[in-house]
């Protein structure tokens, strides 16, 4: 299964897989020596909420309800009435030429992006998160504000993430899949909390200028 899918998802791991198990999102079948069996619907029901965790950050709650209600060969046209600020997203996969289409840029500017440490180096494959950063970096740079100009906003991420993961990690008991699996998406939906929290407070600053 790990092989599967580790071009498009590299960090994925077998906590991962019992964790998604556990909570009833993946039901493999078991052989007579007790390991686990994948089959094709196994994998693209995997596939499915791998993307819907990472391209629009939805909670295990709102994917296995997404799924009881449509199934994962469905098209998502409910997108914007689930929570969270980052639910409009559209799932992608580009590789490194089409992210530069899709955003409108050149391959020069993801290397400047990269330099600078927003965008990652090396992945094969990008998906709707890196297109949202270059295509707003974009926009940024349109009227003035480079991405050598946005250090702090990166250092501000950083910064939050690492509070994030402090909070989540003592619910990643040591030997435990599955409680390593809770614990990765209990700091997603923090992440997502932060998300609209920064929104929130920036907005309000805005209006006080």
């Amino acid at each position: 299964m790990l092989e599967i899918l580790r071009d498009e998802f590299p960090e994925l791991a077998h906590s991962k897989l019992h964790y998604l198990e556990s909570e009833g999102l993946i039901a493999p079948e078991r052989t007579a020596a007790g390991y686990r069996k994948y089959c094709r619907e196994d994998v693209d029901r995997l596939r499915f909420v791998l993307r819907a965790q990472r391209d629009r950050f939805w909670p295990l709650k709102v994917i296995k309800e997404h799924l009881l209600e449509h199934g994962v060969d469905s098209e998502v046209t409910s997108i914007a009435s689930r929570p969270g600020p980052t639910s409009t997203l559209q799932a992608v996969r580009l590789d490194r030429r089409g992210l530069a289409r899709e955003a409108g840029v050149e391959e020069e500017f993801l290397v400047e992006l990269e330099q600078f440490g927003m965008l990652s180096e090396g992945p094969l494959f990008y998906g709707a998160t890196e297109l949202e950063i270059v295509t707003a970096a974009r926009d940024l740079a349109d009227e003035g504000l480079h991405p050598r100009h946005l250090v702090m906003l990166r250092t501000a991420a950083e910064r939050e993430a690492h509070m994030i993961r402090s909070v989540a990690r003592p619910r990643s008991r040591s030997g435990d899949s599955a409680a390593r699996g809770e614990a990765e998406d209990f700091a997603r939906d923090l992440g997502e909390s932060m998300i609209a929290l920064h929104g929130a407070v920036l907005r309000t600053k805005l209006r006080e200028s």
